[in-house]
């Protein structure tokens, strides 16, 4: 290990993981418990490491962790704990804690108190003001602590915070390049810089953190869903190129398809595309023609022609099946393209997952993933969906879940070490006026339980329409 790096660098997730790991294990078991003899003995020895030269303080700030006067960088694999722990101090009014380097000489049993203590604060009124008098009943005068500011908890410039407001900003952004070209293409010829643009940012952000561009997929814009559409879709099938590790080049001309994929229904008339009723024979031929309309606006772009042969085929296949069935009606009989097929996927994926004039209520996203697989080779190309399925995990991150003990959840990633079914879940709890807040985020992998009935799973997944809530916002952060 370097000398050069600091001690935030050194042990600073390593200790807030010891102490996540041990007030939350001392919290459900006795102190006589393996699990939290083990986390006790893990937490003393990072803890003994840290105060060889003197005290040690954790503060937060800015919703950011400082150890030692240094901020934790931001780092993905810590990002639950870190939200967690974020919770845990500004639940109980606690902005810092600093470990005396009298506590190398603290007893386990003494350790276990204080978490114990730690914990139950939160049952109090003033928990700051109570766990300071029973620290000193205890005889935990090994550790101290201030009260948490207002500036503790505000976003402020976080990395957390400016990955969440990028990700807003280039997705209305997106919906804006989709409907000036959309608006402009009718008039005559129109540049495609600025939405080369949207693209190649939304590849940055896919393959930074393709779990919020997934979560982000969930939004629902109900004054501008055709645009909304197609920025969705340019998210799943930029993800599903991500994941079969296509190059950036391939991958901003498959954004630019998802983007455009839809720039035929511009001469669809909106009360053909806003009917809530069955479409007549000839609504449903003039609807059909928007794969062919949107070529011929894709031929009117000012681009090169190597841009344009390269976002032609995706936006004209994508109501196209493998078995040639759909439309339009080609006299194809070799195979389709693969944006075309990764365009197909997400285009299906998302309409069926959010609402629609003729289908106000949506399908969950475990079910239109069952739906999809039974006609996979037939519909879809097998080996694409089977990716598709893969990436977005059994339930798909943004799914509205209940568990086993009737919690509900909200699948926000799955870690890349476990299957497919096991996700990092995001607890919704009701604030007694019906509305679903942020509670405690926890991967299901993680559950040291033996007897596999005790075991928190997901029984099944729950349209978000039913419970009111839109899944984005909570990748976002949105209140």
């Amino acid at each position: 290990m370097s000398e050069k790096q600091s001690i935030a660098e050194r042990f600073g997730y390593d200790f807030l993981r010891a102490l996540y790991l041990m007030i939350n294990t001392v919290r459900m078991y006795d102190d006589n418990n393996q699990l939290v003899q083990t986390c006790v003995s893990s937490f003393q020895n990072i803890l003994n490491e840290l105060t060889v030269s003197g005290d040690i303080t954790i503060l937060l700030y800015r919703s950011r962790f400082h150890l030692g006067g240094e901020k934790l960088r931001y780092r993905r694999d810590a990002a639950v704990i870190t939200y967690n722990m974020v919770e845990f101090f500004s639940n109980r009014g606690i902005g810092s804690v600093t470990f005396l380097k009298s506590s190398r000489d603290v007893s386990p049993e003494n350790i276990i108190t204080f978490s114990r203590l730690f914990n139950d604060a939160i049952r109090h009124d003033d928990p700051y003001h109570w766990l300071e008098q029973k620290l000193l009943e205890k005889n935990c005068s090994w550790v101290e602590f201030e009260r948490v500011t207002p500036d503790a908890i505000a976003g402020g410039d976080s990395p957390e915070e400016k990955r969440y407001e990028n990700a807003r900003k280039n997705y209305f952004l997106a919906i804006e390049a989709v409907r000036e070209v959309a608006n402009k293409v009718s008039q005559g010829m129109v540049g495609v810089r600025k939405s080369r643009r949207v693209a190649q940012n939304i590849v940055d952000m896919v393959k930074d953190d393709p779990t919020l561009m997934i979560g982000l997929a969930t939004l629902e814009e109900y004054d501008d869903y055709v645009y909304a559409h197609s920025v969705n879709v340019a998210l799943l099938a930029a993800c599903l190129g991500r994941h079969i590790e296509l190059s950036d080049t391939s991958l901003e001309h498959l954004t630019i398809c998802g983007l455009f994929h839809d720039l035929g229904k511009v001469d669809v008339p909106k009360e053909i595309i806003f009917k809530h009723g069955d479409l007549s024979d000839g609504e449903w031929d003039l609807l059909k023609a928007h794969p062919v309309m949107g070529v011929r606006k894709i031929l009117m772009l000012k681009a090169t022609p190597s841009l344009r042969s390269r976002i032609i085929l995706g936006p004209f296949e994508h109501h196209l099946n493998m078995d040639m069935t759909g439309y339009p009606r080609t006299m194809f009989t070799g195979h389709l393209s693969l944006t075309g097929k990764i365009i197909h996927i997400a285009d299906v994926y998302e309409a069926m997952t959010h609402e629609r004039v003729y289908r106000p209520k949506p399908f969950t996203s475990d079910d239109v993933l069952r739906k999809m697989w039974e006609e996979a080779g037939k519909r879809f190309d097998k080996i694409l969906l089977k990716r598709f399925i893969h990436m977005m995990g059994i339930y798909p991150i943004g799914s509205v879940v209940e568990l086993s003990d009737g919690t509900i959840g909200l699948v926000m990633d799955y870690p890349e070490e476990t299957e497919r079914s096991l996700p990092l879940v995001l607890l919704l709890k009701d604030d007694g006026n019906g509305v679903l807040q942020r509670g405690e985020m926890f991967y299901l992998a993680d559950q040291n339980i033996k007897n596999a009935s005790e075991r928190l799973n997901i029984v099944r997944g729950i349209p978000s329409a039913q419970l009111n809530i839109h899944p984005a916002q909570y990748f976002l952060h949105l209140k």
